[in-house]
């Protein structure tokens, strides 16, 4: 049955609560898909999703928490489950102190299978499994200071922000610009200690386009005076689909339905013409031929291309599958079988 849960601010995403078996095998699932996907640093942290991921799972909770609420567009946790868990982490070492020592709790549950005792214990237990976990950036922006010329009074910057998306999916964006001194648009100040501070604004421009494709960033961030942009590379984990989720058409007749995918957008000056290997992409340019026209004129004007790509997961039983869903699209993508 599939539920609508709230994902941020009122805005309502349909979601499915998975229980028992079915929430500790969708959880294994995840960590196994992103372990195997073998993802470059343009991607959200991996090992720290998947910390983030197993404080989730009911073999650290004991059933603490009545099962998994998971967004049916993305098969991810919903943005209230991240929450809950980061939530739980930053306040575990403080709940420690609220209890009786282990010992003195495991007597007092002695003998009983349910009760305020028992849960108690499981509580104590679950705290100190999660207190020291590594946890996902729900929501977050780094700027580090490249290198300064001196002759053209420009800073170059490297900018990273990695958020849970309003879509349900993992994003890193990572961008390399360069600001003039003299620039109307001032995105990040360096101290005197090279340190390199993003402004507010800055930041509030960037989480307005994670949901878009980098080339629109790249136009927009380039249209921007004293500004002169290298390279936008978006790094997306997710969807993930499974029984319980949408599913793209064609693969519903798999061996086995649970397909995990990680998609790379980028665009950038040093990459030599447009390629779209992603079968799943929604790409404007095929869809309005106004806006694939704007966007080739850009292309020429400002001397970038784009190139889109995604990996695929699935269970080894589903490999032979999916190696003829991308046939049928005409695409090459790189697979693997967990």
């Amino acid at each position: 049955m599939v539920d609508e849960s709230e994902l941020i601010h009122g805005t309502k995403v349909p979601s499915v609560v998975l229980r028992g078996a079915e929430e500790e095998a969708h959880i294994d699932l995840l960590v196994r898909s992103l372990r195997g996907a073998r993802l470059n640093a343009h991607f959200p942290d991996v090992r720290a999703m998947i910390s983030h991921l197993q404080v989730l799972s009911p073999k650290v909770h004991q059933g603490v928490y009545d099962g998994l609420e998971v967004d049916v567009r993305t098969g991810l946790p919903t943005y209230k489950e991240w929450t809950r868990a980061q939530t739980d982490v930053r306040l575990a070492a403080n709940q420690l102190k609220q209890f009786s020592s282990r010992a003195e709790l495991a007597k007092r549950a002695e003998g009983h299978r349910d009760g305020p005792h028992v849960r108690q214990l499981k509580r104590y237990d679950y705290y100190n499994a999660i207190q020291n976990s590594q946890l996902v950036p729900l929501g977050e922006m780094h700027v580090k200071l490249r290198r300064v010329d001196p002759q053209t009074s420009t800073a170059h910057f490297h900018v990273v922000l990695d958020k849970l998306d309003a879509s349900g999916v993992f994003v890193r964006y990572a961008i390399d610009v360069a600001q003039r001194r003299d620039s109307v648009e001032t995105i990040a100040t360096v101290d005197p200690g090279d340190m390199a501070n993003h402004t507010r604004d800055f930041q509030a421009l960037i989480y307005q386009f994670t949901s878009l494709d980098s080339e629109f960033t790249f136009i927009k961030l380039a249209s921007m005076a004293g500004l002169v942009v290298e390279r936008v590379i978006k790094g997306v984990v997710g969807p993930v689909f499974t029984p319980q989720t949408q599913t793209p058409s064609g693969w519903e007749s798999a061996a086995n339905p649970f397909l995990a995918t990680f998609s790379q957008d980028m665009a950038a000056i040093d990459v030599l013409e447009y390629k779209n290997n992603d079968p799943l992409a929604d790409v404007l340019a095929a869809k309005q031929e106004t806006t694939g026209q704007a966007y080739a004129k850009m292309r020429e004007s400002l001397g970038y291309q784009v190139f889109k790509d995604r990996k695929f997961v699935v269970e080894r039983v589903a490999l032979n599958d999916l190696r003829k869903f991308l046939q049928e699209r005409g695409a090459m993508n790189i697979v693997y079988g967990v």
